[in-house]
């Protein structure tokens, strides 16, 4: 026989070991030699005594305290058995350990050998602790309790009764309320108690679902788990009993007395690693019951235990078939739900291999080949389409299987009847549930987009030719920012290319004068629909102004809002507004002119004949005065005339400028319109300049004779007042007249300030001078342009600043000419 003592040894406590423990003498009865659970106890302090088998104790059965036995199925039998016989005085508590599971628990060999209480292996050391402490306080408890008859059944009677239980606990089947009720009654009468009660927890309450005898009125009864002992016996896991309940201070002392209660027994109830209730059984007395009451309820709390565990396991288990039957209906459903979007649906779906053989289509691709669907399986797309069309789908799906990433293409497929469709394919790979590759597609039909995008062009493309084709120039922009602009914009604006525009405003573009108007008409389109039109300046890239009427319009431009700006230029109309005000002011001038020369012309006659009889008379005097006397009324005379004859000659130009001939040209002497305009302008030169007179022989020009005359009257004036005032001898105006390749040349040079390059190009614009406010109009080289151009002329400008200007008018000569007046010398005026 071998036997061992273990001894505690000398270390520190392991992090299980209680603060405080009472240190007992223990028999492990256990095959092998080092078992754990020896080592464990010997941790704890308690001497250990250890014998492979019960036969083999001997005389370590005496004085022990508690005898532990591990073992499985018919040997854990055996060696109860073997207990029973064995002799020992006084009997220690017996605890069976037992490595099998819930199931496997041999209780009738457990029952009969009368084992105190057993744990299945394996468990926490905490639940061995407990167990030890629990059993010897229960075992000095039992020892001092009085020593009568107990009112239970004998030990193979109760034995019996519970093995009967266990019969007809399995044919109540699983419904839970009537096991929980037979066991109940059974409990009550092997233990003899008065009443007994099965309590189930629901959160932090425990609710009495099954009660009999005195305990019947608390069926339903709800009450908190930590305010009883019988919650608190749910809360530890533990079997818990008072002998008498006025002497517990864990009972609840007024409601045992309002129920006759004096001592109770109560099991937790275990399901499936949890506690999860309690079954009672309680007396009208103290002391009323024994060991093996205790044993005889905690069995019958096994069997509840089991039971529960087994209705929860069925209800787990009928849970997962409902589901299972639910997801098989659910999943069915979702088939024949597929099956029916799938075939209603106008889109072409269907499935292939890897060989291209057709595995599953839906009626639209059916219907679309003019097939049934089932006469499709296993067919390839070379019987079904054309060799063309079908190489092309066929290297779209080998692309796929090669890469296995999704595509996206477009193809163009006939039907049968010739008819041809663009399809929008979508293509992906699926794997069936033996993990075979498949082909996934669908194929939309765009042929109608496609007509549509085709007549979209089309349309995009003549409303683009329209745009661009227009005089007028159009401006998109949006926030503020130029989207686009038209050809005639970009000369409209003397830009060559979009890009130098590129991110700049609209309102950039106008005169700062003219952008609140500017802003307005473009606000207001925003709201208003198309605005009303404006007259704005814009600024060229040159820096010239020119004026545009403005108008705008909202409208989707690339497919988000955006402003349209339509500007029309109205420069030249402006100018001819202007030419034509000017010109019926010319025409008021001239009418004016011509009645004050007859009503001059009319005494000037007078004067002119007195002015000739005088001189007559002079000389009919000469002997008669004396020689000094009659030279100075000579000098006289002949001033006055010349002054007569001067303001002949002005009332003749003044008829020339208020000659009305329309549009009629006539064959004009250049030479003489010169004569008579320097005669007008002869008394503003005096002061400033000297007059030189460069003129060659040139033929007679195609002409008015009278806006001619006009044209150089402005150019005179403009030189002379181009020189400074009182310096005759330091400036000069040069006139000069030739003739050059078939063309009559008028040249207007002076010395006077010069024109510099910035505003060069924009003497010609109506409105532009130079000169100060007040003295100029801006109109009159305007005019001259005009004049100049109508008779099939041009007219241009030299000019460096500080040396003087050269205006030159070129006029056409006509081919059949006539005569050349005869030239005059150049002279100073």
């Amino acid at each position: 026989m071998t036997t061992a003592w273990h001894r505690p040894p000398s270390r520190a406590r392991t992090a299980w070991m209680p603060a405080h423990r009472e240190h007992m003498e223990l028999l492990l009865v256990s095959p092998h030699p080092g078992c754990s659970v020896g080592q464990l106890l010997s941790d704890w302090g308690h001497a250990v005594r250890h014998a492979p088998a019960v036969e083999q104790s001997g005389p370590l059965l005496q004085g022990v305290e508690g005898v532990l036995v591990v073992g499985t199925g018919s040997v854990l039998a055996t060696e109860m058995a073997r207990l029973r016989t064995a002799e020992m005085r006084p009997r220690p508590f017996l605890l069976a350990l037992v490595a099998a599971s819930a199931e496997q628990v041999p209780l009738e060999a457990l029952l009969a050998a009368a084992v105190d209480d057993f744990l299945l292996m394996p468990f926490e050391p905490a639940q061995l602790q407990t167990r030890l402490e629990w059993l010897a306080r229960r075992r000095r408890a039992g020892m001092q309790a009085p020593l009568e008859e107990p009112r239970s059944r004998g030990v193979h009677d109760r034995l019996s009764a519970i093995i009967q239980t266990q019969t007809d606990i399995a044919n109540a089947g699983l419904e839970l309320e009537k096991v929980m009720s037979l066991i109940a009654e059974r409990a009550m009468r092997l233990c003899g108690a008065s009443g007994t009660a099965v309590a189930l927890a629901e959160g932090d309450e425990l609710v009495y679902q099954v009660t009999h005898g005195n305990s019947m009125a608390h069926r339903g009864f709800r009450l908190k788990l930590a305010q009883s002992i019988t919650g608190m016996s749910i809360l530890r896991g533990e079997v818990l009993h008072t002998r008498d309940t006025e002497e517990d201070p864990r009972v609840n002392v007024a409601a045992t007395r309002a129920t006759g209660i004096r001592s109770m027994i109560i099991v937790p109830l275990h399901r499936i690693g949890s506690t999860v209730g309690a079954i009672n059984v309680s007396y009208p007395e103290p002391n009323a019951y024994d060991d093996l009451d205790v044993r005889t309820l905690e069995m019958m709390g096994r069997l509840l235990g089991a039971a529960l565990s087994n209705a929860a396991e069925f209800e787990a288990k009928q849970a997962l078939v409902d589901k299972l039957a639910a997801t098989l209906a659910a999943l069915q459903q979702s088939q024949e739900l597929f099956h029916s979007f799938m075939n209603h649906s106008p889109v072409l779906a269907y499935m292939k291999d890897e060989e291209g053989r057709q595995t599953w289509v839906n009626e639209s691709f059916a219907r679309f080949l003019q097939r049934d669907a089932e006469s499709l399986r296993g067919v390839k797309d070379s019987e079904l389409m054309p060799a063309l069309a079908a190489a092309r789908l066929r290297r779209e799906d080998q692309a796929l299987l090669a890469t296995g990433q999704p595509l996206q293409s477009e193809q163009v497929v006939p039907a049968p009847d010739g008819t041809v469709h663009h399809w929008l394919n979508h293509k992906f790979i699926l794997r069936d549930a033996n993990g075979r590759r498949l082909i996934g597609a669908v194929s939309i039909d765009i042929t109608a987009r496609k007509h549509t995008e085709k007549a979209l062009r089309r349309s995009e493309e003549s409303f683009r030719a329209l745009i661009e084709g227009m005089p007028e120039a159009i401006f998109a922009h949006r926030e503020g920012n130029l989207l686009y602009i038209n050809p005639a914009g970009l000369a409209f604006l003397d830009q060559r290319s979009v890009e130098e525009l590129s991110g700049r405003s609209l309102l950039e573009l106008i005169h700062p004068d003219d952008r609140g108007a500017a802003a307005n008409v473009l606000e207001g389109s925003l709201e208003r629909g198309p605005a009303t039109m404006r007259e704005v300046r814009f600024l060229r890239a040159g820096g010239q102004v020119m004026t545009a009427e403005l108008s705008a319009m909202r409208l989707l431009f690339d497919g988000e809002p955006a402003t349209v700006v339509s500007a029309r230029n109205v420069t030249e109309r402006k100018q001819m507004q202007a030419r034509l005000l000017l010109a019926d002011r010319l025409a008021s001038v001239g009418t004016l002119a011509a009645g004050v020369a007859h009503e001059i012309n009319n005494p000037l006659a007078f004067v002119l004949s007195n002015l000739g009889f005088l001189e007559e008379e002079c000389q009919l005097l000469k002997d008669l005065l004396p020689e000094d006397r009659l030279r100075e009324l000579e000098d006289v005379l002949r001033e006055t005339k010349q002054g007569a004859e001067r303001v002949r000659h002005i009332v003749r130009d003044l008829r020339t400028l208020s000659r009305d001939e329309g549009e009629q040209l006539s064959d004009v002497d250049v030479r003489a319109v010169i004569e008579s305009s320097l005669g007008l302008v002869r008394n503003e030169l005096r002061h400033r300049a000297r007059l030189v007179k460069d003129f060659e022989p040139v033929p007679l020009v195609r002409a008015s004779e009278g806006r001619l005359g006009q044209v150089l009257l402005n150019l005179l004036i403009n030189a002379a007042q181009a020189v400074p005032d009182g310096l005759p001898g330091e400036n000069e105006v040069r006139v000069r007249l030739r003739a050059i390749s078939g063309r009559v040349v008028i040249e207007v040079r002076d010395t006077g300030c010069g024109i510099a390059p910035e505003v060069r190009d924009r003497i010609f614009d109506p409105f532009f001078t130079t000169k100060p406010v007040g003295t100029g109009t801006g109109l009159g080289l305007s005019i001259c342009h005009g004049i100049v151009t109508a008779m099939g002329g041009d007219i241009s400008v030299e000019s460096e600043v500080g040396r003087g200007s050269t205006f030159r008018i070129t006029l056409p000569i006509p081919r059949a000419s006539s005569g050349t007046p005869e030239p005059k010398d150049a002279m100073p005026a």
